[in-house]
């Protein structure tokens, strides 16, 4: 949550992601929207992957992003290329 307040603060458009997340809990919790499916691909210019689940080890998630698009990997869960992690 405290990540998608920081990019919010910057005027980031975002769409959130959590497949174990249950959407009526977070959107009471915290006031946030879950999208319910991803992208099929080219979509977004930035991933930020906040949590480690097994279902983003499964997906290519670069397929997701745009051609200059950036990858940033706060958990350390993706094994192959990132942009970033902490």
């Amino acid at each position: 949550v405290d990540v998608i307040n920081q990019l919010k603060a910057y005027g980031t458009v975002l769409e959130i992601y959590d497949p174990w997340a249950n959407p009526e809990e977070v959107s009471h919790e915290y006031g946030l929207e879950l999208i319910k499916q991803l992208a099929q691909k080219n979509i977004f210019d930035a991933i930020v992957l906040t949590v480690a689940h097994n279902e983003f080890l499964e997906k290519d998630l670069q397929t997701l992003l745009n051609t200059n698009g950036v990858l940033y990997d706060v958990k350390r869960v993706v094994k192959g290329y990132v942009d970033g992690r902490l």
